[in-house]
């Protein structure tokens, strides 16, 4: 998730936005970046280069959203293990993704099961 999140700053960074608001499906993730600690060394230069991109003079926010939320994200993140390693841009939207997007669109969320 870091790789994916730091790619979109640095795409968005690049093409000059100058605000930005990310939901990301992982609580750990948000806290890690939100937080000033150091984190785990586990990706830790990834959450550096992350961190030095968002202290850059622009309106950016990272927050959480479970993934039943944002069906057309979670997609989009399920595609890309079907390609290599890089980013992919699109013109128009995948095929997979129309009927996603049309109920997104629409205001039509999927409701999060929780075992009890």
């Amino acid at each position: 998730a870091l790789g994916y999140v730091y790619d979109g700053f640095y795409l968005a960074r690049h093409i000059g936005v100058t605000k930005v608001k990310v939901h990301v499906d992982s609580s750990v993730v948000v806290q890690t970046l939100n937080s000033t600690n150091g984190g785990s060394i586990v990706g830790w230069r990834l959450v550096q280069e992350i961190r030095r991109l968002l202290a850059l003079d622009w309106d950016i926010k990272v927050c959480h959203f479970y993934r039943e939320a944002n069906a057309c994200a979670d997609t989009l993140a399920n595609m890309s293990c079907d390609h290599g390693l890089g980013l992919r841009l699109y013109d128009n939207c995948p095929s997979r993704m129309s009927s996603l997007l049309l109920a997104d669109i629409m205001g039509i969320t999927t409701p999060r099961i929780i075992a009890v």
